[in-house]
């Protein structure tokens, strides 16, 4: 018997949750609305804002005289040294150099802002600088393509490179993003919301059927009231 009732209070009528959560659309709606303004305004006026520039370095192939086309030699010797060039210039040697010219007592702070790329299956590699001002993610940028031109001219006596796009200041920021967060906050507030109507019928604990009430009580029911909704 009381494995029986047990079983029955487990029991979740669909039908009865799918009524009380349309009973409840407005709260949820509400609820949606309330939690994506809050976060679109958190995000837009209290959230530190991260900006971003960006310059692609391009390693030039010889091109051979006679016929005209780019050196096999050359392109495979470019393509090797890729990687090498990226840790020349994420190496502390020309970092230092970059929070020195721009006056940044903690390199540290350059090394955290700087992020460098290769672009899948070519010669270019990309400089990035993520700070919470845009002329310094700019100025870090800039400061750190010409020191390292500088360096592989003086030192590696290499001078087939060249920029294809300089650095420029972005006033948009690049994080946070508005949208996803709106979005997350608005899957929030439904969560809750839904959340607490599941909750409210899982503590509900009136008898609201002839077959709850029998297994109850444990006794035949003789007579129904029915109830109607105005």
């Amino acid at each position: 018997m009381e494995d029986n009732m047990k079983e029955e209070e487990l029991t979740i009528d669909l039908g009865q949750l799918f009524q009380l959560l349309k009973k409840n659309l407005r709260l949820i709606v509400l609820s949606m609305v309330i939690c994506a303004v809050a976060a679109f305004a958190i995000t837009t006026f209290l959230l530190p804002k991260k900006y971003a520039s960006e310059s692609s370095i391009f390693i030039v192939s010889k091109v051979n005289q006679e016929t005209g086309t780019v050196d096999a030699n050359a392109l495979s010797a470019n393509s090797k040294q890729v990687n090498n060039y990226m840790e020349l210039i994420k190496g502390k040697n020309i970092l230092n150099k970059v929070a020195e010219q721009l006056n940044i007592e903690d390199v540290k702070e350059v090394q955290n802002a700087i992020s460098v790329s290769n672009k899948s299956e070519t010669e270019i590699i990309d400089i990035k600088a993520t700070t919470d001002d845009p002329t310094k993610s700019q100025q870090i940028v800039k400061a750190t393509t010409e020191i390292f031109f500088k360096e592989v001219k003086e030192t590696l006596k290499i001078e087939n490179m060249t920029v294809l796009n300089d650095p420029e200041v972005e006033e948009t920021p690049v994080s946070p993003s508005k949208k996803m967060n709106t979005l997350i906050g608005a899957l929030l507030g439904l969560l809750c919301s839904g959340g607490y109507v599941f909750l409210t019928y899982l503590l509900d604990k009136r008898l609201r059927t002839k077959q709850e009430a029998e297994n109850f009580l444990g006794i035949p029911v003789l007579a129904e009231i029915p109830y109607y909704e105005e």
